[in-house]
This record gives C-alpha cells, structure tokens and sequence, in this order.
C-alpha cells in the first residue's frame, strides 16, 4: 500500500471513529462528499441545539500516539508549479466556522477499523475568533504576518521563528516547514493558549 493510500485509508478510520463520538455528544453530522464544499473548507455539517456549523477537521495522523501541545494554521504553501499561495487560514473563500482540531491520537497499528482509536483529542477552535484574537490581542493581522511570511521566504529561514507578537513558550511562533514539497509556512499555536483565550474547547474527552 503507498503512503497516500494509507493516509487515505487512517483518515477513513479516523472519520468512523469521530461519527461514533460526534453520536455519543449528541451532535447530528453529515460527512460532505461534495468536492466543491471541500475546497471551502467544510468536512462535516454538525447541528447542535437546531444550528448547522460548518466544521473543518484538522487531524495529527501524522502524528500517532504521540500528545503535540500545538496546532499549525496554514498562511502560505506552494503549488505543484512552485508558485506561492495563500494559505487556508486567512482564505476569503473558505466557508469554515469552526475548526476541530484531532489531537493526542492514540492507536494500534496498523488501523484497519475505527476500533483500533484507543484514545483522542478535540479541541473546537471558532476560526473567527482565532482571527479576531490574532489582530487584537496579538497585533497579528492578515498583512503583517504576511510580511513575516515574506521574510521567511526570502531568507530560506526553516523550522521554528519566535516573533515578538507572542510568546514562544506559552503561546505559539511561526513555522517554516523544509521537507514537504509544500514548504508551508504556519502559525503554531499551543491548545492551552487557543483554550486559555475562549478561542478553543476542549469538546472530547468530556
């Protein structure tokens, strides 16, 4: 099996187990298949108390059975063509309202049913709050880090960037990434910080 089968084949796992728990916390879902809601960032349409919510799953598969205390929000990546493009975050064509961050994924390996989930993290982020903490708690808007990204980028500065706007230990920095072939650049944030602020929840375990 090739590594993007694979991957494929843990986020369909990974899907079945969250539709059981999604059951569990009383929430209606329904997984969009439609490609074009894909692209606006829409995995699942969640109903809660009579409200839809428009919910982008990011999950750490990448990442298992291991607890990362942060989260990467994309700001710019590169296409097959190398060229540069804006990332998903700050996207104006995304209709996400919230983003599910899967974390602290334990699993036996290899997954080949939702069983094999021993244990897992979601945190409910409200991307526009993120956004609205980023400009006014942080002085972080969408042009100023898109300077920083710039400088990034010009400088071929990979792996980690503390910038004044936060605090590196508590609250998060940028991130340069090397080895994919995306060489995005994200703002990593740390879930305590996101839940610390009321931009996150923790939503599971209850």
């Amino acid at each position: 099996m090739s590594r993007f089968q694979l991957d494929l084949s843990n986020e369909q796992m990974l899907a079945q187990k969250l539709d059981e728990i999604y059951d569990e916390l009383g929430f209606q879902c329904v997984r969009i298949d439609n490609l074009e809601q894909q692209y606006q960032g829409i995995d699942i349409i969640l109903k809660h108390d009579g409200i839809n919510y428009a919910i982008d799953e990011k999950a750490q598969l990448h990442y298992l059975n291991k607890d990362l205390p942060t989260f990467t929000f994309e700001l710019s990546y590169k296409n097959q063509n190398r060229d540069l493009r804006s990332g998903w975050l700050f996207d104006e064509h995304k209709l996400t309202e919230y983003y599910f961050l899967i974390t602290g994924i334990e699993a036996r390996t290899p997954i080949t049913t939702s069983t094999d989930f021993k244990s897992l993290k979601i945190t409910s982020v409200n991307r526009q709050k993120l956004i609205d903490l980023l400009e006014s708690d942080c002085d972080l808007n969408e042009s100023k880090l898109a300077k920083y990204d710039s400088e990034l980028r010009s400088n071929r500065a990979f792996g980690k960037e503390p910038i004044n706007e936060l605090n590196a230990s508590t609250e998060g920095a940028l991130y340069h990434t090397e080895h994919l072939a995306e060489q995005p650049i994200n703002i990593q944030l740390r879930l305590e910080f996101l839940i610390r602020s009321g931009v996150g929840k923790r939503i599971w375990p209850v």
